[in-house]
C-alpha cells in the first residue's frame, strides 16, 4: 500500500519560535572558546602560508643565482687555457657571506594584515571570556 502524505504548510517569516537554552552563560562561553580555537587555527594557517611564500621566493632567488653562476662559468671557461699538468692544491678558504633578510613583497604585507586582524579578533574574544567570569 502507498503511504499517504500529509501536506505541510510552508513556514512563514512572521512565525516566531522560542527555544529554551539552559545555562546560557556556559553555552556562550563554549561558543567563544570554540571561536578562539578556530581563530588560532586560522592564524597558524596564515603563518604557514607566509612561510611557503617566503620559501618559494628564496628558491626562485637561488635558481636565478644558479643560472647566473652557470653562465659565468661557461664564460670564464672560454678565457682560461686548459692545463694538462698536476693539479694545484687550493689553500685559500672561501669567505662566508652573511645573507641579509630579503625585502617583504606586497603580498606578504597584505597577509600580515590578515594575521593581525585575526589576532585582534582573538583578543576581543578573550576579553569577552574574561567578562563572563
Amino acid at each position: 500500500m502507498a503511504k499517504k502524505t500529509v501536506p505541510v504548510a510552508p513556514a512563514t517569516a512572521d512565525e516566531n519560535y522560542f527555544v529554551l537554552i539552559r545555562n546560557p552563560l556556559e553555552l556562550r562561553r563554549q561558543v567563544l572558546e570554540s571561536s578562539k580555537k578556530t581563530i588560532n587555527c586560522l592564524q597558524s594557517y596564515q603563518r604557514l602560508i607566509l612561510i611557503r611564500h617566503k620559501k618559494q621566493s628564496e628558491i626562485a632567488k637561488l635558481n636565478d643565482l644558479l643560472k647566473e653562476l652557470e653562465y659565468l662559468n661557461k664564460k670564464i671557461k672560454g678565457y682560461i687555457p686548459e692545463y694538462k699538468g698536476a693539479t694545484i692544491a687550493r689553500s685559500a678558504k672561501p669567505e662566508k657571506q652573511s645573507l641579509a633578510p630579503a625585502a617583504i613583497p606586497d603580498r606578504q604585507k597584505k597577509e600580515k594584515t590578515e594575521l593581525e586582524r585575526l589576532e585582534d579578533s582573538l583578543a576581543s574574544i578573550e576579553a569577552q571570556l574574561k567578562n563572563l567570569d
